[in-house]
């Protein structure tokens, strides 16, 4: 089971050939004509095409990124292979079985007058978990925007509501491929100075710059006394700071900024690679079919 992206990300692929439709359709609208069946198989083509090259493109990089390791992974595009593990804290459980999970799609349907399924809504969680690989380093994947292959699924019809669940389980082994980026706790923080203005600001709220450094107990802190709560401020910002500085970095995976593919699945590589292989031929071979449709028709009016 593929679990296709959401429409909003699903936007960009598509607008190609939805710019080349609208011209298509303002041409005729502006010239006045109606259109033959062979410009409807040309647009037909060209839709083809850029479907073709998406899927060729998505297969290439899918079979061609280089599988790596987590201690050694180079930063940028690459490909990885583990234990999905869940984070420490709360787990997430799947709204149909109640069960963990590392991630799930949950998709609720109501049954129209005609007997058909319309989708009332399409939701993907967006907690992060663990990718384990069998050296025991660990990646923290982030599913925002990825491409979901899994095979569990569940379904659950109620009367005229019907409720499908997909879910990745905590313990399979996964395949993911994405952008990967190491970093230091320290690269995290703000600025020294921000965090020393924020500590002062929470001494003030809570109450305890009064107690610590209104020496004279006027009730208000004078200028040298607010002088030493900032040295004494500085002083715990820098200790913490410099103590960040000997955290391991933590590793992440995350969608490409740059649109190439982000994939996550809990299938064989070859299975997935063999499946985006067959969707790139069979675009392509639309498009042959509907170039040939095109040729038939100009010829034969």
């Amino acid at each position: 089971m593929r679990v296709s992206l959401p429409a909003p990300h699903r936007l960009p692929m598509l607008l190609p050939g939805l710019a080349s439709l609208a011209g298509f359709v303002a041409w005729c609208a502006l010239s006045g004509t109606e259109p033959e069946s062979w410009h409807l198989t040309l647009l037909l083509a060209w839709f083809a095409l850029l479907g073709w090259m998406h899927a060729y493109r998505r297969y290439r990089v899918y079979a061609d990124t280089p599988l790596a390791r987590v201690r050694s992974a180079p930063q940028g595009y690459v490909a990885l292979d583990g234990i999905g593990r869940a984070l420490a804290g709360v787990p997430l459980h799947a709204p149909l079985s109640g069960l963990p999970c590392l991630w799930y799609r949950l998709k609720t349907e109501s049954r129209t007058r005609d007997g058909k399924w319309e989708v009332e809504e399409d939701f993907c969680s967006e907690d992060s978990f663990l990718l384990e690989d069998d050296d025991g380093a660990r990646c923290a994947v982030c599913p925002i925007d990825a491409q979901i292959e899994v095979f569990h699924q569940d379904v659950s019809v109620d009367g005229d509501t019907r409720r499908t669940q997909w879910v990745l389980i905590p313990g399979t082994q996964l395949h993911v491929i994405g952008d990967f980026r190491s970093r230091r706790p320290i690269e995290d923080r703000d600025s020294a100075h921000a965090e020393v203005r924020e500590r002062l600001a929470e001494w003030k709220r809570s109450g305890e710059a009064q107690r610590r450094f209104d020496r004279d107990a006027s009730g208000a802190l004078d200028m040298a006394e607010w002088e030493d709560a900032r040295r004494a401020a500085q002083a715990e910002v820098h200790v913490e700071r410099e103590a960040a500085k000997d955290h391991p970095a933590y590793h992440l995976l995350q969608a490409p900024a740059d649109g190439r593919p982000f994939v996550i699945s809990d299938k064989p590589p070859a299975q997935v690679r063999r499946r985006y292989q067959a969707q790139a031929w069979v675009t392509l071979g639309l498009f042959f079919l509907a170039l040939l449709a095109t040729a038939w028709m100009r010829t034969h009016p």
